[in-house]
């Protein structure tokens, strides 16, 4: 990623459609079982139907969960895509390794 990249903030409010749409494009760079499927709501939301009863998997969907409303809170609150990649890869979660985190920047 260059510089240019990493400087880059959201310039308004994410609409709904365009934090549904952004939410399952970095959902897909994060390393998830292949069981999961994801299903949103119109909210801008992410609700997960797990394929199996594997509580490691369904803990990934929570821990998934999780990380994109913390990463839809850093954007909300201005941060640069630079700052996000970096939390997100000093977090150091099983779901997002740094490689899945410099995919999402």
């Amino acid at each position: 990623m260059n510089r240019q990249d990493r400087e880059l903030t959201a310039p308004r409010k994410l609409t709904n459609e365009e934090t549904t749409r952004l939410r399952s494009l970095l959902r897909s760079e994060l390393r998830l079982p292949p069981a999961a499927k994801d299903t949103h709501g119109g909210s801008g939301s992410s609700q997960v139907s797990i394929g199996s009863d594997d509580p490691l998997a369904q803990q990934a969907e929570e821990d998934a969960a999780d990380l994109l409303d913390y990463t839809f809170a850093m954007i909300a609150n201005g941060k640069d895509v630079g700052y996000v990649v970096e939390e997100l890869k000093s977090m150091e979660m099983d779901i997002c390794d740094g490689e899945a985190a410099e995919r999402m920047g």
